[in-house]
């Protein structure tokens, strides 16, 4: 079956009360994935993993023969380039692990390590990543650094992976009407998202140390509030206390107080799941400590 844009736009421009139906019946006919991605998705190992959203899709492949490769298509109207050391990535283990470069555009012969991954707008590439580590078959958390926006991949199944990157032959990224590529998006993968963006921060310090030193919080973020917060106007702040493990993978999280409308379970999920943090360190060996995380809500990460 063909996707015929020029049809499309005479839907959307027809204000008539079957627009609707034809869009589910699009969706039954072209088939989205099995896979329901919600905003709360825990993360699982997986060889494969997904995001898409209606300015950037991200495809997070590891490959039998030992190989890792992130297909990127932005339909933006801007360039977007990923670092290499704005990966965040965990092992079923829970031990991290950093890329070193990108080698390979998928056009070109290898590169000399190159540090940055760009594509233009409106541009579909893929990237061969280099890397130096002990090769994981899977992997529970892949995080992607774009600005102070987290990408976080939805972990999928082989035959979501590929129903997925097969309907990116699809997608027209010449489209620039939002309206039109959203539609688009919607045809070949549902109502439904993979993946997850959120707003983040950041802190450079070394994971490793020679010393003695406590954990350090390397990638936090800004959780969304619930939606019966948001209708109450509800913010506020919370103290967590964490225990973590060698890896500085979080082994307990307690809060030490709490807020109302879901606004405490919300924390916890981002703590426990999303943030990233470097081990203590005693006489240059990493061992297990306690440390703790703040989680501030505020009206304008909502947005």
């Amino acid at each position: 079956m063909c996707f015929n844009l020029n049809e499309v736009r005479v839907v959307l421009s027809m204000k008539i009360p079957w627009r609707i139906p034809v869009l589910a019946l699009g969706l039954t006919l072209l088939g989205g994935s099995t896979v329901r991605a919600t905003p709360d998705f825990l993360p699982e190992a997986s060889p494969y993993h997904a995001y898409v959203d209606s300015t950037i899709l991200f495809a997070f492949e590891l490959t039998p023969s030992r190989e890792a490769f992130i297909e990127v298509i932005n339909l933006g109207e801007t360039r977007r380039c990923l670092s290499v050391d704005r990966i965040f990535m965990r092992t079923a283990q829970g031990q991290p692990r950093r890329f070193d470069s990108f080698l390979y555009d998928g056009r070109k012969s290898k590169l000399e390590g190159n540090p940055r991954a760009c594509v233009r707008q409106r541009t579909r590439r893929r990237f061969e990543l280099g890397y130096s580590f002990e090769f994981p078959e899977k992997v529970r958390k892949v995080v992607f650094l774009l600005g102070r926006l987290a990408y976080r991949l939805q972990p999928v199944g082989a035959a979501d992976y590929r129903r997925f990157v097969g309907n990116f032959d699809k997608i027209n990224i010449g489209v620039s009407s939002d309206r039109l590529k959203k539609f688009q998006l919607g045809v070949l993968y549902g109502k439904n998202i993979y993946g997850s963006r959120i707003r983040s921060r950041r802190v450079t310090a070394p994971f490793v140390s020679k010393g003695t030193r406590g954990p350090v919080t390397l990638l936090s973020t800004f959780p969304r509030r619930t939606e019966k917060a948001r209708k109450k106007k509800k913010t506020g702040s919370l103290s967590i206390a964490l225990k973590l493990d060698a890896n500085g993978e979080v082994v307990e999280a307690v809060p030490e107080s709490s807020l109302e409308f879901g606004l405490t379970e919300r924390a916890l999920y981002e703590v426990k799941h999303w943030w990233d943090f470097a081990p203590a360190y005693q006489d240059g060996k990493p061992v297990a400590g306690d440390h703790r995380a703040t989680v501030v809500y505020r009206l304008r990460q909502d947005d």
